[in-house]
């Protein structure tokens, strides 16, 4: 058996009582550090290209709307994709449904997704679920960019980093001005405000952290808590760096 106890910073700022186990027991303290490595990794799946993140559901959306023959009709797509990103470390199957519906009288497409993913990593087999709703201006022939405004959540489990033990996290954003360029069909500049919850279940702790993200180029993202606290993400292979 293992009695899982926490220590938590964030949780009153106070060491909790420790629960009597035996002698022979494994005890596990989760860490607000520990915690904050697991944030960092759940937010660079959450945006990655390479676990199928917001800024590939962008890319994804774009691709959509460049086939647009008609507008003020609706168009609907179900389908599944498959993609090994990084050998022997992390593949996904993503089931998606979208709808999107370009406006006539100002040239706007709404876009909204409905996805399952189940990303297959070193260790271990996750699902996790994924809505989308995009707002898409600058579509006018002489535009270099698309515009996108709107809200990505993602829900699932991840493999703790420093412990044996799963996390279950919710990524909640809200994204502004964020632009892709027609011809790389990339973001490379924009901003969003996220607000992300872990939850430990077997420890019965949670833990949320609130900040922005800044699009600082088609490669790479910087990720500011509201602590201060900073650092990169690459878009392209989910690493993480410090800034």
């Amino acid at each position: 058996m293992k009695t899982r106890l926490l220590m938590s910073m964030v949780v009153m700022g106070l060491f909790p009582a420790i629960q009597s186990c035996d002698d022979d027991d494994d005890v596990i303290y989760i860490d607000p550090v520990y915690a904050y490595s697991d944030a960092q990794e759940a937010i660079a799946i959450s945006l990655a290209y390479s676990s199928y993140g917001l800024v590939a559901n962008m890319e994804q959306a774009s691709d959509e709307i460049q086939d647009i023959s008609t507008c003020g009709e609706l168009y609907q797509n179900t389908e599944t994709v498959h993609n090994e990103t990084e050998p022997g470390y992390i593949s996904y199957d993503y089931a998606y449904t979208e709808e999107y519906l370009m406006s006539c009288d100002n040239p706007a497409v709404d876009y909204d997704l409905t996805a399952t993913e189940t990303l297959e990593a070193v260790r271990a087999s996750y699902e996790h679920s994924i809505t989308v709703s995009f707002t898409v201006t600058g579509l006018a022939d002489e535009s270099a960019d698309e515009i996108y405004n709107g809200a990505y959540k993602r829900t699932g489990y991840w493999d703790a980093n420093y412990y044996d033990d799963d996390y279950r996290f919710t990524f909640d954003s809200q994204i502004a001005d964020a632009y892709l360029s027609k011809q790389s069909g990339k973001i490379y500049s924009g901003t969003m405000t996220f607000t992300l919850v872990e939850s430990y279940e077997s420890s019965n702790l949670d833990y949320t952290y609130k900040g922005t993200v800044e699009f600082l180029n088609e490669d790479e993202a910087k990720v500011v808590f509201d602590d201060g606290s900073e650092f990169l993400v690459d878009l392209n292979n989910i690493s993480i760096s410090s800034n």
